[in-house]
């Protein structure tokens, strides 16, 4: 995937963010660096806008360095910020916290996702249990039903 493809496909991630990015009371710019394709894109958010190109960004305040299986897995919701820094798929120069607040522009998380329908899972579990018990009450009409 090369830069513009990336920068689509991010854009298409966060085009959902619009209320969110009404929120930033100051301008963040941050330029990525793509390991894997020589290329580079932004992300700015500025004036309640997001704004995600497949350009250098002269004025950055953040610059962050990355494949682009990392940024979409990121971008995605995939992995967190603070995994990607901690385990060092990412590499931030500049302001660290402008790269972060781009953490409220991403969709929910999947595995927040997959978390939340866990309790979920457990609690259809429970259910066919309670229809285990009604089963066999089904059973003794039909059998009632038949003696007759």
């Amino acid at each position: 995937m090369n830069n513009i493809e990336l920068s689509e496909k991010i854009g298409a991630y966060l085009k959902g963010s619009k209320a969110k990015a009404k929120k930033f009371k100051e301008l963040v710019a941050v330029h990525f660096n793509l390991l894997d394709v020589s290329e580079n894109m932004y992300i700015e958010v500025k004036d309640g806008a997001v704004s995600v190109m497949p350009y250098e960004y002269i004025d950055k305040q953040a610059t962050v360095t990355a494949s682009t299986e990392t940024l979409d897995k990121l971008f995605s919701g995939a992995l967190s910020m603070d995994d990607a820094i901690a385990n060092g798929y990412v590499k931030v120069e500049g302001d660290i916290e402008k790269f972060k607040a781009l953490a409220a522009l991403i969709p929910a998380a999947k595995v927040e996702k997959d978390a939340a329908m866990a309790p979920a899972k457990k609690a259809c579990a429970k259910k066919p249990a309670a229809k285990k018990e009604a089963a066999p009450k089904a059973e003794a009409k039909p059998a009632a039903k038949s003696k007759k």
